[in-house]
């Protein structure tokens, strides 16, 4: 009985914590902002990485999609990657632009590879409001941090009664 108990709270978990999976990445000990994630073509977008070792490379790469939109629509100070180099603190700015509509995918990478953020943006078309529903889909999900540590503490607050309960009635038969 307790096994199934310790599987259903483990499934009730997953279920609590599934939705934040689709949120974006970012590694431990990192941080990173955008400036603005529903931007119109054309638009300069501020991203900046905080937590990058002093002095260390890191390394920005932009995906589209769809993948038709050109290479060349995509700018990072004219590239579709660029590794610029954290200052004494540890922060890095990157300046994007993207002359079409579309999503793009950005990724900041260490020098050895690892990921250390992973956000999306949607870029508008020239002349649409971005901020207009009818134009570009508004972002969904949200933070489940509190709701996770909220269902966990429930979780095993029901377990403990249940342990309690048994202890007190497998005392009372054995008396």
């Amino acid at each position: 009985m307790i096994r199934r108990t310790a599987l259903v709270a483990a499934a009730a978990v997953g279920l609590v914590l599934a939705p934040t999976a689709a949120m974006a990445y970012e590694a431990p000990g990192f941080g990173s902002t955008i400036s603005n994630t529903a931007p119109a073509a054309g638009t300069p977008v501020t991203v900046r990485i905080t937590g990058a070792a002093p002095n260390s490379p890191v390394t920005l790469t932009i995906t589209t999609s769809p993948a038709s939109i050109p290479n060349s629509a995509i700018q990072i100070a004219g590239t579709k990657s660029l590794t610029k180099t954290a200052d004494a603190s540890g922060v890095v700015t990157f300046q994007v632009t993207l002359s079409q509509s579309g999503r793009l995918s950005l990724v900041a990478t260490t020098a050895t590879g690892a990921v250390i953020s992973s956000q999306s943006l949607t870029v508008a078309a020239l002349g649409t409001d971005p901020t207009s529903t009818s134009s570009v889909l508004g972002e969904t999900g949200f933070d489940g941090g509190g709701l996770a540590v909220g269902a966990g503490a429930l979780i095993l607050a029901g377990a403990g009664a249940v342990f309690v309960a048994r202890r007190r009635q497998s005392a009372k038969a054995n008396a």
